[in-house]
């Protein structure tokens, strides 16, 4: 009997894994057929263009994932902290509490730059724009809030580098921890 065939978003979420961990130019062909236990001819039917649909497809899901379980925690009319600490668990479980590595960052290098910068770009925006709201419903001056939303989204970035880097999730949790005080107290 034939194994059953993956669902596109099963293919997609076991690619999203790949270049999690090989980043862009790292997840070969190869790599990613053996991620998603498919042949090279079955990942150009679910992506005719090749590496590319697929790390489009990854950055769909995040964004799709973003929507569905962050944005939201952002919205409503709890305390700005809560909100905040709502956001930096749902961060922390799609990071994997700091160990997973983040699209922004592996496909903003190399070749994969000129083709998704601005697209990721975009995102980020619009992340720091959500938080600087957050920060200016509590008090916080336009300019200052902008900041300090931007101080937020380089700490959870950086805070996922240094965190690979020396194999500890403690500087991704505690910057999540922080994310309320940076943002509302400056």
């Amino acid at each position: 009997m034939a194994a059953p065939t993956p669902s596109r978003d099963d293919v997609v979420a076991r690619i999203l894994a790949a270049f999690r961990q090989y980043g862009y130019e790292g997840a070969s062909l190869a790599r990613l057929s053996a991620a998603t236990g498919l042949g090279r001819s079955s990942l150009y039917h679910y992506f005719p263009n090749g590496k590319e649909d697929m790390a489009v497809a990854a950055i769909g899901f995040v964004g799709d994932w973003f929507a569905a379980n962050v944005l939201p925690t952002l919205e409503g009319e709890d305390a700005p902290a809560e909100r905040l600490d709502r956001m930096a668990a749902q961060l922390a479980s799609f990071y994997q509490e700091g160990e997973a590595a983040c699209l922004t960052d592996v496909f903003t290098i190399g070749e994969a730059g000129s083709v998704f910068q601005q697209r990721l770009g975009e995102r980020v925006r619009m992340l720091m724009g959500r938080l600087s709201r957050i920060a200016q419903q509590a008090g916080v001056p336009a300019a200052d809030a902008d900041r300090r939303a931007e101080d937020v989204v380089i700490g959870i970035q950086g805070s996922l580098i240094v965190s690979r880097a020396t194999g500890s999730t403690a500087p991704f949790l505690r910057v999540c921890r922080n994310i309320p005080r940076v943002l509302l107290e400056g």
